[in-house]
């Protein structure tokens, strides 16, 4: 799914890029316009043969496979952008890319991605920070009744967000609670109303990335209620053995669909350094078939995809998105980039400094 909304996006831009699906089988249905080729991406010479030619790559698949696929993509030297989910970012393989002269940005998806990049920028505009503060969530448009949430990527890793210890930085030290644990925050947005954040485990490389800045974390957003019903669950012991929680999950999926609950996606990314501040929002709902989290996410990997097509950023290696983000003409870009596909990253930054005032 996430594939085909990179695809789409790709192939509806001015330029008309030559763009290659290459998956074991054939989609049932092709985006228009796309060439299909035979690919297991975990044999390294048809990984090869898939990408010769090409300007750039994107690898979207499941988290099991993600590693050896990028390896194999890493040793054809073509630059790349991966948005596979893994427990933790492939760093190992840079020098594997630096090596094969390969440029690749991983983790790049909206969050992480698109906040880091947004984070990063921030930084080098500030000449450093004193805290970061991610706020991102997909969330059904209403509430839905008792659950007050939906189900819109895999349930197994949904329920993972609420029983990881959430690493983020406090007052300069390293932590990692649990998160139903961790005190919730309450959050009022000017369309959404009230809400309510957990700590979650989103920052990733942030923290190594940015080791001087004392403050960091990545709140999920979840409607009022929601974070009650899975504090209850934890409580009573629904997550504590592995066939519990995966029974869980398949209820979850079952009884709360994507298809039945058209999402919204909220994401604020707040930084600052002294009396300097830098903010952003971005809310984006569900258009025709691509729901708001496959759009925010999708369009974020088309875009630097693009910008690795025209050798904007070359540097051989692995790269988490803050790398990219370190050169604020770059997150202009990629924010532009988004605007011009109606996906809308606001720059808060002046409404908060006008409030002030």
């Amino acid at each position: 799914m996430q594939g085909r909304v990179i695809a789409q996006n790709l192939l509806e831009r001015q330029e008309k890029p030559n763009v290659i699906i290459a998956d074991l089988n054939k989609p049932a249905s092709m985006p228009a316009g796309a060439k299909f080729v035979a690919c297991d991406v975990l044999q390294e010479k048809q990984v090869k043969t898939a990408v010769a030619g090409c300007d750039s790559a994107v690898l979207a698949v499941p988290s099991e496979i993600s590693h050896e696929a990028l390896s194999n993509l890493i040793k054809t030297g073509i630059a790349t952008v991966d948005v596979s989910f893994t427990p933790e970012p492939p760093l190992s393989l840079h020098q594997a890319a630096v090596a094969n002269g390969a440029c690749c940005v991983v983790d790049c998806g909206v969050a992480p991605g698109l906040s880091h990049i947004l984070a990063a920028s921030a930084y080098a505009e500030l000449g450093g920070l004193d805290f970061v503060r991610i706020l991102v969530g997909g969330m059904p448009q209403k509430p839905t009744k008792g659950f007050h949430h939906a189900i819109y990527f895999n349930p197994h890793d949904l329920v993972s967000e609420y029983i990881r210890p959430a690493r983020a930085r406090k007052n300069g030290a390293d932590i990692q609670p649990n998160p139903m644990d961790y005190p919730f925050d309450e959050y009022v947005d000017a369309e959404l109303g009230a809400l309510q954040l957990f700590l979650s485990d989103g920052l990733r490389t942030l923290l190594t990335s940015f080791p001087d800045v004392p403050d960091m974390a990545e709140l999920t957003i979840r409607w009022t209620g929601h974070l009650q019903t899975m504090k209850l669950l934890d409580e009573i012991g629904c997550f504590k053995d592995a066939a519990t929680t995966k029974a869980l999950g398949n209820l979850f999926g079952k009884q709360y669909p994507a298809e039945e609950f058209p999402d919204v996606l909220l994401m604020v990314v707040e930084a600052g350094k002294g009396k300097e501040k830098r903010s952003w929002r971005l809310i984006d709902r569900k258009v025709g078939e691509q729901s708001a989290m496959s759009r925010t996410t999708g369009y974020t990997t088309a875009a630097v995809a693009m910008l690795l097509a025209k050798k904007v950023f070359t540097e051989p290696g692995v790269h988490p998105p803050e790398h990219l983000g370190k050169n604020p003409d770059i997150a202009k870009m990629v924010i532009a980039d988004l605007l011009e596909r109606g996906v809308t990253v606001t720059d808060t930054t002046v409404a908060q400094l006008s409030k002030q005032a």
